[in-house]
C-alpha cells in the first residue's frame, strides 16, 4: 500500500513539473510597445489637415500633443491633426504599464495649396478693408469725439475714420501705439485718442495722418504717477501719412 501511495505522489510531482515547464515566464509574455508609421513625409491638404497612419500594439494610444486616438484590435491607427506649418511632429504610442514609443513625421503643404490659400486670405483682407473704408467716414460724421469720449465702449467694433496729428509714437514689439489729436481748431489739434496698429508705419510725432479702422472702446494705461489713464481707442487697419 505504501508503495502505491509513493508511486502516486511521484507521478503527481512529475506531472506538475511538466506543466510548469510548459508555462511561459513573465519576461517572455510581457507585451512590448511598437510603433510603425506608413509614411514619414506627409502632405497637409487644402483644409490644413494631415493624417498619420501606421501600426502599434492593440489598444495603444497614439498622440500628437493633446490630440490622440486608440489603435484598433489589430494595432492599426489613423490620427488626424491640424497643420501648423512645415515642420516635424512627434508621434507617441503609449499604454499603461509599458514604456512609450515615439517617432517623427515631417509635414509640408504643396506650393499650389499655399498659394491658393494666400490668395484667398489677401482677397478676404482687401474686401474687409474696402468695407471698413466705405463705412468709416460716414460713421465718423455721425460719432463725434464728444460722443466717443463719453462712452467709447458703446461704439466698440464700429468702423471709424480720423484725420489727426500724431502727438506720440510708442513701439511695443509688433504693435504700435500712437497718441493722436483728432480735432483741428484754430490751427491747433486737440481731442486725444490712442490708435492701436499691428504693423509698420512711417508716422512720427507731428505728422498728419489718416486712420481707417474700428473703434476699440476704452483704452487704459498707467500714467507716470501710477494712476490709470483712459481715453478712446481706435484699432487701425490702415494708416496713411498725409504730411
Amino acid at each position: 500500500m505504501r508503495k502505491v501511495i509513493g508511486i502516486l505522489l511521484l507521478g503527481s510531482v512529475l506531472f506538475l513539473a511538466a506543466c510548469g515547464s510548459n508555462e511561459k515566464s513573465p519576461e517572455t509574455t510581457k507585451e512590448k510597445m511598437t510603433l510603425q508609421l506608413d509614411e514619414k513625409n506627409i502632405e497637409a491638404d487644402k483644409n490644413d489637415i494631415f493624417t498619420v497612419t501606421g501600426k502599434t500594439i492593440p489598444k495603444a494610444s497614439i498622440s500628437i500633443g493633446d490630440v490622440s486616438v486608440d489603435a484598433d484590435k489589430k494595432g492599426k491607427f489613423e490620427l488626424m491633426h491640424v497643420y501648423e506649418g512645415d515642420k516635424s511632429y512627434k508621434i507617441v504610442a503609449s499604454k499603461k504599464g509599458l514604456n512609450d514609443k515615439s517617432a517623427t513625421v515631417h509635414v509640408t503643404q504643396p506650393a499650389d495649396v499655399k498659394d491658393a490659400k494666400q490668395k484667398a486670405e489677401n482677397t478676404a483682407k482687401q474686401k474687409a478693408q474696402q468695407e471698413i473704408e466705405a463705412k468709416a467716414k460716414p460713421n465718423a460724421a455721425k460719432i463725434s469725439f464728444a460722443m466717443l469720449q463719453k462712452d467709447p465702449d458703446k461704439y466698440a467694433r464700429v468702423a471709424y475714420y480720423i484725420e489727426g496729428q500724431v502727438a506720440e509714437v510708442v513701439n511695443d514689439g509688433p504693435t504700435i501705439y500712437l497718441k493722436v489729436n483728432m480735432t483741428q481748431e484754430s490751427g491747433t489739434w486737440k481731442d486725444l485718442v490712442t490708435v492701436i496698429y499691428t504693423g509698420t508705419t512711417d508716422a512720427k510725432k507731428g505728422d498728419i495722418i489718416e486712420v481707417y479702422g474700428t473703434i476699440y472702446g476704452t483704452y487704459a494705461y498707467d500714467g507716470p504717477n501710477g494712476a490709470t489713464i483712459t481715453m478712446p481707442g481706435i484699432t487701425a487697419s490702415l494708416i496713411r501719412v498725409v504730411k
